[in-house]
């Protein structure tokens, strides 16, 4: 049996300390050669901690490993005190990751002697299997793969197209396991349907819907709304905020998070546990939108997922895991309908075999279960608690004006400078402004993008 003192976990997007600021710090995009991180990324460690102890038994660790002090001593005390590093991976392999300072962790890892198991890695490309990723993959990438595979007896990836990526470079000892947070409630999971109501139904990052006004949204690394809703902390206006009210590139998010916002049906969790609770409770039906792990612990909360997202990370592992999945939803779908049609027993009757693949792995790699009761600690996590100041009621209808100002302005210079194509794009905006909130984000986006100045 795996003694969790011998385990450590690398990037583990779990938290260091109970520090707000530490836990939020990481989060937010990928930027300034540093990744970034979100909720849902630590849910991957978390969730296989679970699967392997029985729960989440708090283990020493790297939270980031593109921010942290990777030094010579580090290396030499992990080859000591423990048998395995275990790396929890996500889409990793995708070419506009290739300025990151990947070389770092190279480094690092060529003087780790001890077994490496990378888990959850996968392939993301956003114009659906691309078969020539790798060819675009940097020299740093290929090189960084390359030694992860000669220090691991297998490497998990999340589905078929990342061992298709990785076989194309010549790495061979590739697992697919899909992510080991799926396998978090251990060997038995069954799912049923509750009734329909449309006002249980929870959203996810950049998917709303017309005809699910009430419902809750989840954030996962917003930080404006998180910042303010959860400390009472206004982010000054900055384009590498995410889902700012002030990015006139994300109106539809904007004005739908800053709507969500006002109604008091933004949430956000910084415990897996109170989050689980929350999916538990108030006898929510179903999840759907874009966010992948937001599924994942949806379905292992007991609430049924639609994953939306087109992008193949989600795409090839809701294919392994048989996720319920369908990136052609869309703002006006009509979602009851959706519901009604949802087949569970797929992904039900799947998941025993699934969960004795991804048991196998961990075999095969030195890492035995052990759900045995112990005294050793759990990873504890910062308690957010929303505001309900009217200092920050005020400051979402700032923003919200802010952002209508600014969308308003827009439109006067492009009516105005923009020659006659422009000027009809921007009466045909405001005519779908008018079916807000049916709009779709593409239809958003399309119509502002054309707004390119052609001669009167």
């Amino acid at each position: 049996m795996t003694d969790p003192s011998k385990i450590f976990l690398f990037n583990s997007a779990l938290p260091e300390s109970l520090e707000i600021s530490d836990f939020l710090k990481g989060m937010g995009p990928s930027q300034d050669n540093v990744r970034g991180q979100n909720i849902g990324n630590g849910y991957i460690a978390y969730g296989f901690l679970k699967a392997l102890f029985g729960r989440p038994v708090k283990v020493d660790h790297i939270s980031n490993a593109l921010e942290a002090k990777l030094s010579d001593q580090l290396a030499e005390e992990i080859n000591q005190k423990y048998s395995h590093l275990v790396w929890t991976m996500k889409d990793d392999i995708r070419e506009d990751f290739s300025g990151l300072p990947i070389e770092r962790i190279t480094h690092f890892l060529e003087k780790i002697t001890i077994p490496i198991v990378p888990v959850s890695l996968c392939a993301n490309s956003f114009n659906g299997y691309d078969p020539n990723l790798a060819e675009r993959l940097s020299p740093n990438q290929k090189r960084n793969f390359s030694l992860l595979s000669e220090k691991s007896k297998l490497i998990g990836v999340r589905g078929n197209y990342s061992a298709e990526i990785l076989n194309s470079l010549g790495i061979k000892n590739v697992r697919v396991i899909g992510c080991p947070s799926y396998f978090e409630n251990g060997p038995t999971r069954a799912l049923q349907k509750k009734p329909w109501d449309a006002d249980k139904v929870i959203t996810t990052a950049t998917f709303f819907n017309s005809g699910l006004p009430r419902t809750s949204h989840l954030l996962q690394d917003e930080l404006y709304f998180i910042n303010l809703l959860y400390l009472e902390k206004a982010l000054p206006s900055t384009r590498n905020i995410t889902a700012q009210p002030f990015n006139l590139d994300e109106i539809p998010t904007s004005f739908q998070l800053l709507a969500k916002a006002m109604a008091g049906r933004l949430e956000f969790f910084s415990d897996y546990s109170r989050w689980a609770t929350f999916f538990k409770s108030n006898d929510h039906c179903l999840t759907i939108g874009t966010r992948l792990h937001s599924g994942i612990l949806s379905i292992n909360s007991g609430v049924p997922a639609i994953v939306t997202n087109p992008d193949s990370r989600a795409r090839e592992t809701c294919e392994y895991l048989r996720i319920p999945y369908d990136p052609t939803i869309h703002s006006r779908s009509n979602i009851r309908e959706v519901f009604e049609n949802l087949d569970l027993s797929e992904m039900n009757n799947a998941y025993p075999a699934l969960h004795k693949e991804f048991l196998d792995f961990l075999h095969v790699v030195g890492l035995m279960p052990c759900t045995a009761s112990h005294d050793r600690p759990c990873f504890e996590f910062p308690n957010l608690k929303k505001s309900t100041s009217p200092s920050v009621a005020a400051e979402l209808h700032e923003a919200y004006t802010e952002l209508v100002e600014n969308l308003d302005r827009e439109l006067v210079v492009r009516r105005e400078h923009g020659g006659e194509v422009s000027r009809r794009l921007v009466n045909k905006f405001q005519l779908l402004r008018r079916r807000y909130p049916g709009l779709t984000r593409k239809e958003y986006l399309d119509y502002l993008s054309r707004f390119s100045g052609e001669a009167k």
